[in-house]
């Protein structure tokens, strides 16, 4: 028996070190590391990190102003806000929703973040923080954290919808800090059937890089990029042009499309999960009954 029990300890080690192995591959801070260890705690936490396992992501820690997550999408990095490195519950929060958006911009074949996912990340996060029974005290330890707390807020004490145009009204206001204003899906459609439309003039190579230099405002590409890709089309001979264009609208009707399908499959999804969650929901309505909950000015519908 006491071998036995030496044996199971043994295992319990291994598979220990080789969860911490795993979870270094994704990050070389340890407090990135605890936090990953709460996500993974909960279902939905666990799917996301072998998720990010199999489609490489690094996690640091950004140096830049912002409490924010910042995505560099070129390089595969997440940088999290400094300001929650010792808070491992919010932290771990930050992480998850950052995770999430990630995940459905891999997935989806986006070339960038836009506010849905955004929506979507703020669903997400509510949940894990509901499933890790999160308590106002996290909340009071990290310093209110009101970016966080004010979604959390909205999805329990009133509804998902609420919480996703909160998080819609953060997303479409300007903050260079945090590379916004983020692009919305409608936009984006609006925008490609513009470039449907721009044949035989100059209009297609202009409206190419004029997107281009909106994620140079945001700090979401470098200005040299935006130059090197306007440089790139614009020297295709005439012909590849024409194809290049009939090649990209496909390609992105493609992905909006698919963007489309995963949005309502994500709504859907959150629907199922309130209600055989309801316990847990209501356990939360007590515990944060006290929160201040802003009143919602929102800057356009969808």
């Amino acid at each position: 028996m006491k071998k036995l029990s030496l044996i199971f300890a043994s295992a319990c080690l291994f598979s220990a070190c080789a969860g911490n192995r795993r979870q270094a591959s994704l990050t070389s801070e340890p407090s990135i590391e605890r936090a990953m260890d709460i996500v993974d705690s909960t279902g939905q936490g666990h799917a996301l990190l072998k998720f990010l396992l199999k489609n490489p992501v690094r996690f640091e820690y950004s140096n830049t102003p912002g409490l924010c997550s910042k995505f560099s999408l070129k390089t595969g990095k997440i940088f999290l806000p400094l300001a929650y490195k010792e808070q491992d519950m919010v932290l771990a929060l930050a992480l998850a929703r950052a995770g999430h958006i990630y995940q459905l911009y891999t997935v989806t074949g986006l070339d960038e973040i836009i506010t849905e996912e955004e929506e979507l990340g703020a669903l997400f996060q509510a949940r894990l923080a509901i499933e890790t029974r999160i308590r106002n005290a996290d909340f009071k330890n990290a310093g209110g954290v009101p970016e966080i707390k004010t979604d959390f807020c909205t999805y329990v004490l009133e509804d998902s919808a609420n919480a996703m145009a909160q998080a819609r009204k953060r997303a479409l206001t300007p903050d260079p800090d945090c590379q916004r204003p983020l692009d919305t899906l409608e936009n984006q459609r609006v925008w490609l059937e513009k470039t449907r439309q721009a044949i035989n003039d100059e209009t297609f190579y202009q409206l190419l890089y004029e997107r281009d230099l909106a994620r140079v405002k945001k700090g979401a590409m470098p200005m040299s990029e935006a130059m090197k890709n306007d440089a790139v089309v614009r020297a295709m001979p005439t012909y590849e042009v024409y194809r290049f264009q009939r090649s990209f609208y496909d390609k992105q009707s493609d992905i909006f499309s698919r963007f489309g399908k995963v949005y309502s499959g994500e709504i859907r999804g959150d629907a199922s999960w309130r209600a055989a969650h309801q316990a847990e929901i209501d356990q939360a309505k007590t515990e944060f009954s006290a929160c201040d909950m802003p009143q919602l000015d929102l800057p356009g519908g969808k």
